[in-house]
């Protein structure tokens, strides 16, 4: 499997702790399967979290730190570059720089917003990342206050050519009900692209993708989790295509 998206470098946010709980996380993930991971940093948060920003040339010494680690611990685990990139601001500008990083060098930007976001402006931020040459990954949507309200908005921006990324926690329940109902939805209409653990620790909200694949194939079917699992969040990291279904659009009347 391919997670494309965990917090497992130590010091740059508020994921991994220490070197040894990075290995730690990376060990869990290989023993659940996983290959090749996308160590998805935060990266620009607003003022108030200002020690979690970091810039790219910092992250890529951690990052190479903790490949060489890998390397030195057998752990047979694929770890490549990348972002959770917060879309306000000047964000696309910074990218453009390499101020910030797109997954693996790719077109591919894992981009989150606001849990209380307006829905108009991840309309807007879609829009711009693509008008800009880049291909919007929209982590974890299934838990925007917006989304959870209007599930069909997720129709329009995976139309306007989104990548929808579901949490691993939110489809098992851990964000709460209506995180967990809105991903079942976004499933049963055929709007997620990929899942991924969102991992922050080798104790809570763990690497492990088991127990995600196992729940995905048996409510949706293997495809399904073949899909979101491995196919998808491979052909992302490479810069290819992804494979799209043919979605369900919401019915309001």
């Amino acid at each position: 499997m391919t997670d494309l998206h965990i917090h497992i470098l130590p010091g740059l946010d508020d994921g991994a702790d220490s070197w040894e709980d990075a290995l730690e996380m990376a060990q869990m993930a290989v023993e659940s399967g996983v290959e090749i991971m996308a160590a998805t940093s935060h990266a620009n948060l607003p003022e108030g979290n200002r020690k979690q920003y970091r810039e790219s040339e910092r992250y890529l010494g951690v990052l190479e730190q903790f490949q060489k680690l890998l390397a030195r611990e057998k752990i047979p685990l694929r770890v490549c570059g990348g972002m959770e990139i917060f879309a306000v601001g000047d964000y696309l500008e910074r990218l453009l720089k390499g101020e910030l990083l797109t997954l693996n060098q790719t077109s591919y930007v894992l981009a989150e917003f606001p849990m209380d976001c307006q829905a108009a402006m991840i309309y807007r931020a879609v829009q711009q990342m693509e008008q800009a040459g880049y291909r919007p990954v929209l982590a974890h949507p299934e838990r925007y206050l917006c989304v959870q309200q209007v599930p069909a908005h997720v129709y329009e921006w995976y139309t306007m050519g989104a990548v929808i990324q579901m949490n691993k926690g939110s489809l098992l329940g851990r964000f709460g009900e209506r995180s967990r109902r809105t991903a079942d939805s976004l499933l049963r209409h055929g709007l997620v692209c990929a899942a991924a653990s969102d991992a922050h620790r080798p104790y809570i909200r763990t690497p492990r993708l088991e127990e995600l694949w196992e729940t995905l194939a048996d409510r949706y079917g293997e495809r399904t989790a073949w899909l979101l699992l491995e196919e998808n969040p491979a052909r992302i990291l490479a810069g290819r295509s992804i494979r799209k279904e043919q979605p369900l659009p919401y019915d309001y009347s």
